[in-house]
């Protein structure tokens, strides 16, 4: 079975309170601060949300600095560069049978793969190990919500791992040519550098689990 490694689809949508579509915001209150970082693939397969609610309020300088250590970035946000919006419904990428992909971002690693003729499509995801390293408490996962050709499917089961853990689960059913959504939420405590708070992972795409491609033969 082949690999498609398609780590370098994503492009990251850095905002601290964005507002849905909109410019890059920052927002303290006296209860706390809140940061959340928009990740955005070019072909719509996949999304990740990260938001963390911190414990105490910051300025805009301590703002930029935790932003920085969550990504691992620094500099403009270059979804905005790019004219790139987060992720906002089905695009209908075709991921063909007998082959293993891989999606990363600077959140975690989404993998999927279904057999030609099958009717499960097993998918995986692993927090990455930067935002690991910053993550003080079990994960929470609330269990993967998904759809089959628009009709709602059962939502897995859910687990609470450490953050090394390989959340897992199956499509199924998932015929050749299904078309699936996917949505799940992993939350959990972190710490950026000594500032404590809570957090929220949602990650979402959609993609049609489709047949051999152009016609031949799977897996060459």
């Amino acid at each position: 079975m082949r690999m498609k490694s398609v780590s370098g689809i994503f492009v990251a949508a850095i905002a601290l309170v964005a507002l849905a579509n909109g410019p890059a915001q920052a927002a303290s209150s006296e209860s706390g601060s809140v940061v959340t970082i928009n990740h955005a693939g070019f072909d719509g397969i996949s999304n990740s949300a990260l938001t963390v609610t911190f414990d105490k309020p910051m300025d805009s300088a301590k703002l930029a600095q935790v932003k920085s250590l969550l990504t691992g970035q620094n500099g403009a946000p270059s979804a905005a560069i790019h004219g790139l919006q987060p992720f906002t419904g089905p695009q209908g990428a075709f991921l063909y049978c007998d082959n293993a992909y891989s999606f990363s971002d600077s959140d975690g690693n989404y993998t999927f793969q279904h057999a030609c003729g099958g009717t499960t499509g097993p998918w995986g995801y692993k927090i990455s190990s930067g935002l690991c390293a910053e993550i003080v408490s079990n994960v929470t996962e609330s269990g993967m919500s998904w759809t089959r050709n628009g009709a709602n499917q059962a939502r897995q089961a859910p687990h609470v791992e450490g953050c090394t853990y390989q959340f897992h689960g199956t499509y199924s059913p998932d015929d050749d040519y299904d078309f699936i959504t996917y949505s799940d939420t992993l939350a959990f405590e972190i710490d950026v550098d000594g500032d404590t708070g809570t957090a929220t992972l949602n990650i979402t795409g959609s993609f049609t689990s489709a047949g051999c491609a152009n016609g031949h033969a799977c897996g060459m």
